[in-house]
């Protein structure tokens, strides 16, 4: 018999909620990439891109989190971000490649400024 992989959705990334209408935005996301459901992000001249610790300026500032995929390779796309309170499992967050422990930290900590709470499940 098959194995089913079942990908990743909004429910596995999303704990809890306070307002539906008030948690999520609509946001434009920065074209290069094919973002990934619960990418970290940062808001650089209004767009939204991959959270970048080792950028400068607004790119290295976690600002949101991601609530769905979207392929922006070809260019800029519309998608719908976490953007305030929120409590989000950790493990699903998607960070980086090569962030330290210390950058990891300083963002939660920047999310957690917003309202956007990351911790570990059973």
């Amino acid at each position: 018999m098959a194995t089913f992989n079942q990908p990743k959705d909004l429910g596995d990334l999303l704990l809890l909620q306070v307002s539906p209408g008030w948690t999520k935005s609509n946001v434009t996301l920065l074209a290069g990439t094919d973002y990934p459901l619960g990418q970290v992000l940062a808001k650089v001249a209004g767009k939204y891109q991959a959270f970048d610790p080792a950028g400068s300026g607004t790119a290295k500032k976690a600002a949101a989190v991601l609530a769905e995929r979207v392929d922006a390779t070809a260019g800029d796309q519309p998608g719908v971000v976490i953007a305030r309170g929120a409590v989000l499992a950790i493990a699903h967050l998607v960070w980086p490649s090569g962030i330290t422990p210390a950058q990891q930290a300083a963002a939660l900590d920047e999310l957690n400024a917003l309202g956007i709470v990351a911790r570990a499940t059973l």
